[in-house]
């Protein structure tokens, strides 16, 4: 039997991710204050617990996907930065240095409750001044943690990562993808869309995901 799984997120980026793991599911973001203060890992988990917690509510019967990501350098926590001026303190405090991102996972569900994360070091690129504040200015970097998203090729904020791209991006799909499974989901392989999962850090072992012959 499929189950009905709901995304507890408003973000598109996540949206698109869970796509890749599922062909069809709910979303329905909760009203979380996302309050950043102590230890970073600790806190990604409470409030991915806390959002799937708050949606799970509504949706009683589903599988609720929650999800957090912190991006913090030593004790420093980074939130999303409020207006351009915060967005370029951000980005030149992390430019050419490196720092580290953890994406929570938590899951609710009638039969219970499950929490992961996953944790990546991205060494930032040490962008010049003019293209800091023009990448600042175009307003992509409010609604990112830190300032920033991998995915901005064009402007090529990462220069290294170790560890999980999608994991940066705000939903790591192996982590949720052996989460999913243990909830019965049935998830198809992330590699199956992403190509770069295949040689992800996270990815579980066993032989690579094939597409079926063609009858």
């Amino acid at each position: 039997m499929t189950r009905s799984v709901v995304l507890a997120s408003a973000s598109p980026r996540r949206r698109e991710l869970l796509a890749a793991l599922l062909d069809d599911f709910v979303v329905d973001a909760p009203d979380i204050a996302e309050d950043l203060a102590g230890d970073a890992v600790d806190c990604a988990r409470q409030l991915a617990y806390a959002k799937a917690e708050a949606v799970f509510r509504r949706h009683p019967s589903a599988v609720v996907v929650g999800c957090d990501t912190v991006v913090f350098r030593g004790l420093k926590l980074y939130a999303k930065p409020a207006d351009y001026g915060e967005a370029v303190a951000m980005l030149r405090e992390l430019r050419g240095r490196p720092h580290q991102v953890v994406t929570a996972v938590a899951l609710f569900s009638p039969e219970g409750s499950a929490v992961d994360h996953e944790i990546s070091t991205v060494y930032m690129s040490d962008l010049p001044d003019d293209v800091l504040e023009a990448y600042a200015a175009s307003g992509r970097t409010l609604d990112k943690a830190g300032g920033y998203a991998i995915q901005h090729e064009d402007v090529r904020p990462v220069g290294r990562l170790e560890g999980c791209y999608c994991g940066v991006m705000g939903l790591p799909l192996w982590t949720l993808y052996r989460l999913l499974e243990l909830f019965g989901c049935k998830p198809h392989p992330p590699e199956r869309r992403f190509g770069r999962c295949a040689q992800c850090p996270a990815r579980p072992s066993g032989p690579p995901w094939q597409a079926p012959p063609e009858e």
